[in-house]
């Protein structure tokens, strides 16, 4: 196709897809705004309880546009990375992530407009589960991604040595993993939702760096 990077095509599947999630919130703002409450709710404590609020024109799209900028920042990271090759082995499945992230956001918003538009919506527990997804996805990647500057577990001990790299990544992975399955509690126990989603993600990531340190000093023992 003339005039078009042979990856774009490639994954037209995927950048469709997370260009259909960063349109639907800016979409869904639009349609929502007039019924917007002048001063919108967009944090919520522990507790469920609000603790934030924004202006209806920052409120509405404020989260559509940080979208944009992310997924813009996530799709450029492969072309100014110095290792780009090395994503060619993993590019499939970073960019499906990419669309989760977008689908994420999204959701995220479309519940926080739900609420302002008084729906009785328990944001703890409807968040729990796209929580526990991007996670397993993040688990997923972590499982595939090749020694690189911008995606995985980038510590000094990992960017150093490749197999350092591999056996951080397949440790990492099924730790991120089972931090997604562990988010799902908040389902079940909404009143704990940061805890079953944060303490699991801040385990899994301390893991993952800790074992790159050991990983690395049991290679150069």
């Amino acid at each position: 196709m003339p005039g078009v990077r042979e990856g774009d095509v490639k994954y037209r599947r995927q950048r469709a897809l997370t260009l259909a999630f960063v349109l639907a919130g800016f979409a869904a703002s639009a349609l929502a705004y007039p019924d917007l409450p002048a001063r919108m709710a967009t944090h919520w404590n522990a507790s469920g309880e609000v603790d934030g609020t924004m202006s209806r024109l920052a409120g509405a799209f404020f989260l559509p546009a940080l979208t944009a900028f992310v997924v813009g920042l996530l799709l450029a990271a492969p072309s100014i990375d110095p290792r780009k090759q090395r994503y060619e082995s993993f590019r499939g499945v970073y960019e499906w992530v990419v669309a989760g992230t977008a689908g994420f956001l999204a959701y995220v918003h479309v519940l926080v407009l739900a609420w302002n538009l008084d729906y009785a919506i328990p944001i703890g527990q409807a968040l729990a589960p796209a929580f526990a997804a991007l996670l397993y996805a993040c688990g997923v990647l972590l499982d595939r991604a090749e020694p690189n500057w911008f995606v995985g577990v980038r510590t000094p001990w990992t960017l150093d040595d490749d197999e350092v790299w591999r056996e951080t990544h397949e440790r990492g992975a099924l730790a991120f993993k089972l931090a997604a399955v562990l988010a799902l509690g908040g389902v079940v126990l909404p009143d704990y939702f940061l805890v079953f989603v944060v303490a699991p993600t801040l385990l899994a990531a301390a893991y993952a760096t800790v074992y790159s340190y050991l990983a690395y000093r049991r290679r150069e023992a």
